[in-house]
C-alpha cells in the first residue's frame, strides 16, 4: 500500500513538472539535487577500516609480501613465454 501511494506521488510529480516551464524544472532539480546531497553526506560517515577488515585477514598475513608477489607475478609468467 505504502509503494503503491509512494508511486503516485512520483506520478503525480512528473505531471506537474510537464507543466513547468524549462527554468522551473531547472529550479526543482537544483533542490533535489541539494537534497540528495545532504542527505548523503549524512548517511555516510566515516568507518575504521581496520574494524570493518579485522576478522577477514589471519593476524599473520603479510600485506607487503603480497603485494609484492602481486606486482611482480608477471616477471614469473614473462621468463615463461622466453623458454
Amino acid at each position: 500500500m505504502i509503494e503503491q501511494t509512494k508511486q503516485l506521488a512520483v506520478e503525480d510529480v512528473e505531471l506537474a513538472l510537464d507543466q513547468l516551464n524549462p527554468v522551473e524544472q531547472w529550479r526543482i532539480l537544483e533542490r533535489l539535487l541539494f537534497l540528495l546531497k545532504q542527505n548523503n553526506s549524512q548517511q555516510r560517515q566515516p568507518q575504521d577500516l581496520f574494524g570493518i577488515w579485522k576478522d577477514v585477514f589471519p593476524e599473520d598475513f603479510d600485506i607487503d609480501k603480497e603485494l609484492y608477489e602481486i606486482r611482480h607475478a608477471w616477471e614469473e609468467e614473462w621468463s615463461d613465454l622466453d623458454a
